[in-house]
C-alpha cells in the first residue's frame, strides 16, 4: 500500500483557537487515517491486523501552553499528566526526545493486572518547536507491544509546522522513537 501523508498549517490551527502552530507526518499505507471532528484532537490513526485486531493506535492532538517559562518542565509535565489519567496510574519519570524542528518528552506506561486491555502499551509525547510559541503537539500512541513498527514511521516522519514554515531541524541523532517500553532481557 502506498503511504499517505497529514498536514494541518498553522493557520488552519489559528482559525479553530489553537495555538499557531501545524504538523505534518506520513502514515504508512496500511494505516488508516481518521480525522477527528472538533476541538484540539486532529486525526486518528489506527493499524487493523487481518482478523480485525488492532496493533496500535496513534493520536495527535494540539495544545495551548505559555511555553516561553519553563519550556520543559511544561513538556514534561504535560506528557506525565495525559499518560496518567490515560492509564489512571502513576508515571515515575519522563524522557526527552527529538524530532525535526521540536523537542519534548515522554511518558510510558505499560498496563497491567487482571483486566489488561488489549492495547497495553501507552506513550504519550508533547512536542514544541525551540522558538517561544503558545501550544505545542501531543502525541498518544497504543500499541499491542512495545514496538510498533508503523507508529515508528509515523513519528520518524512527523515535523511541527510554525507561520514560517517547518521549524529548523534539531540535532537529533536519528535514535528511534519506539519501542519506549523494553522487554526485560532473557537469563540465559
Amino acid at each position: 500500500m502506498v503511504a499517505r501523508a497529514f498536514r494541518l498549517a498553522p493557520t488552519a490551527s489559528r482559525q479553530r483557537g489553537l495555538p499557531s502552530i501545524g504538523f505534518e507526518m506520513t502514515a504508512p499505507g496500511e494505516v488508516e487515517l481518521t480525522p477527528i471532528g472538533k476541538g484540539p484532537s486532529v486525526i486518528r490513526c489506527c493499524e487493523r491486523r487481518p482478523d480485525g485486531k488492532t496493533v496500535g493506535e496513534l493520536e495527535v492532538a494540539m495544545f495551548s501552553a505559555a511555553l516561553i517559562i519553563d519550556r520543559e518542565g511544561i513538556l514534561s509535565d504535560k506528557a506525565r499528566d495525559v499518560a496518567e489519567d490515560a492509564a489512571h496510574a502513576a508515571v515515575s519519570a519522563t524522557v526527552a526526545v527529538s524530532l525535526p524542528g521540536a523537542t519534548g518528552y515522554r511518558a510510558d506506561v505499560e498496563l497491567r493486572g487482571v483486566a489488561r486491555p488489549q492495547l497495553p502499551y501507552l506513550h504519550v509525547f508533547a512536542f514544541a518547536p525551540p522558538d517561544g510559541i503558545d501550544g505545542g503537539v501531543l502525541v498518544t500512541v497504543r500499541s499491542a507491544t512495545p514496538d510498533w513498527p508503523a507508529a515508528e514511521a509515523i513519528l520518524g516522519s512527523l515535523k511541527i509546522l510554525t507561520r514560517h514554515g517547518t521549524a529548523p531541524a534539531n540535532d537529533s541523532d536519528g535514535e528511534p522513537l519506539l519501542p519506549v517500553v523494553t522487554r526485560s532481557p532473557r537469563q540465559p
